[in-house]
């Protein structure tokens, strides 16, 4: 296994994360959720419940999270905004019940840098001994070397949390100051992926590099230039 040096480690139940690259499967639909747990080797470490895309409606969501926990496979429960990508259509307020109860069946939640709810859920991850991945999206650009340092800086505000950045890359030069800030973070476990085209390389380039989490589709693309699991399962070299 390719394992990075001098990296904070976080818990997702009994998987540690940041030492090597992890492979996420992103489930988007429950139908996916029993193949899942039948195929002996799915091509993931983690698994990623889409709750903006399956719905939190019913508590179907929270038997499939028991269920893939049960199988070995720490859960992400992530609800996101439209803002960055999801299909949430409430407020934070309205979507605060739900975080809430992922944080207490999952082993990690996924929440914007942006949200007010971040305060909350890092007191009350460090409190249930659960991770949470604190994320930024930008669907645009690649912002500036100091603009991404300052995002790290933000997002890195417990031991409990995962920085995830996925930001679009338009140029190759759009490249360098992303592979700049893998050299130099130690602030926390990052996951950085490039978006779009010219980004999908940097989806199986940069786990290699010390991107912590790389994500990969189970069940449709839910990102721009996303892989499917398997694939990143297949193209990451692990030694």
């Amino acid at each position: 296994m390719l394992t990075f040096m001098n990296t904070p480690i976080v818990q997702f139940g009994a998987l540690p994360v940041g030492e090597s690259a992890r492979v996420v499967g992103i489930v988007s639909a429950l139908k996916t959720v029993n193949a899942l747990l039948a195929d002996p080797a799915p091509g993931c470490d983690i698994v990623e419940l889409r709750l903006d895309r399956i719905g939190v409606e019913t508590g179907d969501w929270i038997d499939a999270a028991h269920a893939i926990e049960e199988k070995g496979y720490p859960v992400i429960a992530t609800l996101r905004i439209p803002e960055e990508g999801g299909h949430w259509q409430g407020t934070d307020e309205d979507r605060r019940p739900h975080v809430l109860k992922a944080l207490e069946y999952c082993a990690c939640v996924d929440i914007e840098l942006r949200s007010v709810l971040l305060p909350e859920l890092a007191d009350l991850a460090a409190q249930k001994n659960k991770a949470l991945i604190v994320s930024h999206h930008d669907y645009e650009k690649t912002p500036r070397l100091d603009e991404l340092r300052n995002v790290l800086r933000r997002a890195a505000i417990s031991e409990r949390v995962v920085v995830k950045m996925a930001v679009t890359v338009n140029t190759q030069d759009d490249v360098t100051p992303l592979k700049q800030l893998l050299q130099e973070s130690r602030s926390a476990p990052l996951c950085l992926i490039g978006m779009g085209d010219l980004g999908t390389p940097t989806r199986i380039e940069f786990p290699k590099l010390g991107s912590c989490l790389a994500y990969g589709h189970i069940d449709g693309s839910t990102a721009p230039g996303q892989l499917s699991c398997r694939e990143l399962a297949e193209k990451i070299v692990r030694s």
